[in-house]
């Protein structure tokens, strides 16, 4: 065994000596990785195959597998319907092969002149030994775990894949059961502290791409430990490896979802085991990408003198896209069809590159999805449009503060920065305030807010958008207690949350909150309305206006508005409240109870990572409800449509989201003469944008942007 991983490493190295060498063999023709995944977290039961997709005599194609430490498929002892019928009958669609293509298989008793090769409907037969056909491997990489810190990367489940053309690049990944993985990837040069990143960089030689890389510079809470300034890195999942010899075929390559992570934009890892891209990139047969961006100090602090302008976190972000313009096609990835996400912050970051003529105005991205964007300002007196600071006003508010806090206030900007450089970025992070604030740096961002109401440089872009229906339940503590009022309760509790005055919630009408007028309200009801007006005023009304007048005005390709009511909470983000209540038939919690979908509820939804971060499907329709998420949002980056293509779905075998599907009709577009959003639940489908007398009732009504 030692022997082949030796030659899996020097693989690349061979090719130079062979002229018919078996790296040709190996990889010349691509590399894909064929499972079912039904996101239950399966372990691997045998019937999984690695397809060696270039043509070769059967004695050729059984080296390739012994390659990769596996074997020849045996179809005499491997379930061919488990996997392979569905997988290969994928192929077909994807027009990787054809109804008539063949596949060698272990011949138990070859004659060397008559081998045993199978369809894609499983007919095994008889052909030469010596005809050239692709190879089905068997596939023994066990599940990884959700955090990769435990994966097993040793060299049994490596692989190289040759990077760019001309530059010796060669980047070694691995396997696991269900996608080929490349952590680590630097992606541009650590730039100096509060600088752009603007050169996309691809490292040369042999690069190990087997570990993630250090996550940038924050406090202690997501990240534990070992934050650096060093850590503009990407990690990649793909099922498929395309041909190294020549630029990779057309239909090789499959779109592209670029993740930015949220946590306030001074927190967040790319390597958060909640939004790993392994399910995502398997199930939804797409090139996953998660980038490490700055937070904090070091990813916003502007200085005033026109150098230093701060949104370093948004030039790390557009530089991660260059890289994937550049590079994202020897990983499988089509550069024509990249859509940009993210979560929270991570959505907030989608929004400012949207208005960029650096991002969205260079056409980096085709496709944006929005979860959880908090599209809003909060003041004194209430919630408006979010607004970018001037970077006059943002130095005097914030980089005073921070210069204040660490004796650097006085001087010139270049004296100011030299004497921050005293201080480890990991010191930065942790002064109070951590600066983390957007401003017109006039590159990244140009314009005050996002403009919606007439068309621009998104004006090609198709975006999705929405929210959880009650985000703001993780944000609070406590609950109120019993004679508590609900202003009290509010202002003490909740308004903290935002920068909401004291005086706000007095001006605020109850009724449409369903808020008792006289008496004592309960504790359920002053609960209830708290977190109804936050989670109002901070997403849910100015994502509803954003949809509305972007679809009103063409601001967008098109809109497409969504909902979560099913949500599942990461553990260790959540509240009690937050979970669904769990009984004798349900000790796992019952989704169709009434609780409290909060913020971050529909990560493991969208990666499809509830059971494989270790979370029991709570009433059997965890999985199949993770399934239709994955597959909406799948079939986003396939057509920039969410509604996947029902021949897609039968070719796959998705048999539970093609029948809710059916069930439940498209998911339609925002019209904004009748605007729906979709109602992400079990047996969901369209309704009506909702909320429209709070909105009102807290100055955000639907038309506030128009």
């Amino acid at each position: 065994m030692g022997r082949y991983a030796h030659l899996t490493l020097c693989s690349w190295i061979a090719v130079s000596q062979w002229a018919v060498g078996t790296f040709a063999l190996y990889q010349g023709g691509g590399l894909t990785i064929l499972t079912q995944n039904r996101l239950d977290n399966s372990s691997n039961d045998g019937s999984a195959a690695i397809l060696v997709n270039q043509p070769s005599t059967y004695t050729e194609g059984s080296r390739s597998c012994q390659l990769l430490n596996e074997a020849v498929w045996d179809a005499a002892t491997q379930s061919f319907q488990k996997t392979l019928n569905s997988s290969l009958n994928y192929q077909v669609f994807s027009s990787m092969s054809t109804a008539n293509t063949l596949y060698w298989v272990r011949s138990a008793n070859s004659s060397m002149t008559s081998c045993s090769a199978i369809d894609s409907k499983g007919t095994l037969r008889g052909v030469g030994c010596n005809e050239r056909l692709p190879t089905l491997c068997t596939q023994s990489a066990q599940l990884s775990p959700a955090n990769s810190t435990f994966a097993d990367n040793s060299a049994r489940w490596q692989v190289q894949q040759a990077v760019g053309t001309g530059n010796g690049t060669v980047m070694t990944g691995y396997r696991d059961y269900h996608t080929w993985k490349f952590r680590g990837i630097r992606y541009t040069s650590a730039p100096q502290r509060f600088t752009y990143s603007t050169t996309p960089l691809l490292e040369t030689g042999i690069v190990n791409a087997t570990l993630a890389g250090a996550d940038c510079s924050q406090p202690i809470g997501e990240v534990t430990a070992g934050s650096s300034e060093d850590c503009l890195f990407m990690n990649i999942w793909t099922t498929h490896l395309p041909q190294t010899t020549g630029a990779p075929r057309q239909q090789e390559l499959k779109p592209v979802m670029v993740y930015f992570y949220g946590g306030g934009l001074t927190t967040g890892s790319g390597k958060n085991p909640n939004t790993d891209g392994t399910n995502l990139a398997s199930r939804g047969d797409v090139i996953v990408v998660s980038v490490n961006y700055r937070v904090g100090i070091p990813g916003f602090l502007p200085f005033n003198d026109g150098v230093h302008n701060g949104n370093y976190a948004f030039s790390d972000q557009v530089t991660s896209l260059l890289w994937v313009q550049k590079y994202i096609q020897y990983f499988g990835g089509d550069p024509e069809k990249v859509t940009i996400f993210g979560e929270s912050a991570g959505a907030q970051s989608v929004h400012v590159l949207l208005g960029s003529d650096a991002a969205a105005g260079k056409e980096l991205f085709k496709g944006a999805i929005m979860q959880s964007d908090p599209t809003s300002t909060a003041s004194a007196t209430g919630w408006s449009w979010a607004n970018y600071s001037t970077i006059e006003d943002a130095y005097r508010s914030g980089t005073m503060q921070v210069l204040n806090a660490t004796g650097c206030q006085t001087g010139n900007s270049a004296g100011q920065i030299e004497c921050l450089a005293k201080y480890t970025g990991f010191e930065l992070v942790n002064l109070n305030p951590n600066f983390n604030g957007i401003v017109m740096d006039g590159t990244y961002v140009t314009n005050p807010h996002l403009i919606l109401n007439r068309t621009g440089v998104a004006s090609n872009i198709t975006v999705m958008t929405g929210i959880n229906r009650d985000e703001a339940g993780v944000f609070v503590n406590a609950a109120p207690t019993a004679n508590e009022s609900f202003t009290t309760y509010y202002n003490q509790q909740v308004r903290n949350t935002s920068s909401i005055g004291p005086s706000f919630i007095n001006t605020v009408p109850l009724t449409p909150f369903d808020m008792p007028t006289t008496g004592q309200a309960s504790v359920s009801e002053i609960l209830n309305t708290s977190l109804a007006i936050q989670t109002d005023g901070i997403f849910t009304c100015f994502d509803l206006a954003k949809a509305y007048t972007a679809a009103n005005h063409g601001a967008f390709a098109s809109t497409y508005s969504f909902l979560f009511n099913r949500t599942y909470s990461p553990r260790g983000y959540t509240r009690t409240w937050c979970d669904a209540p769990n009984s004798t038939v349900h000790p796992n919690g019952n989704p169709d109870e009434e609780y409290f979908k909060c913020h971050a509820g529909e990560q493991l939804m969208v990666f499809g990572t509830a059971l494989r971060s270790g979370q029991p499907d709570r009433d059997g329709l965890d999985v199949p409800f993770m399934q239709l998420v994955v597959d909406y949002w799948a079939a986003f980056a396939k057509s920039f449509d969410p509604n996947p293509d029902p021949a897609y779905l039968t070719a796959r075998g998705y048999s539970n989201t093609s029948a809710q599907i059916e069930a439940r009709g498209r998911w339609e577009p925002v019209n904004a003469a009748n605007p729906q959003m979709r109602l992400l639940q079990w047996n969901g489908g369209q309704i009506p944008f909702f909320r429209g007398d709070q909105c009102r009732a807290i100055g955000a009504p639907l038309d506030v942007l128009e």
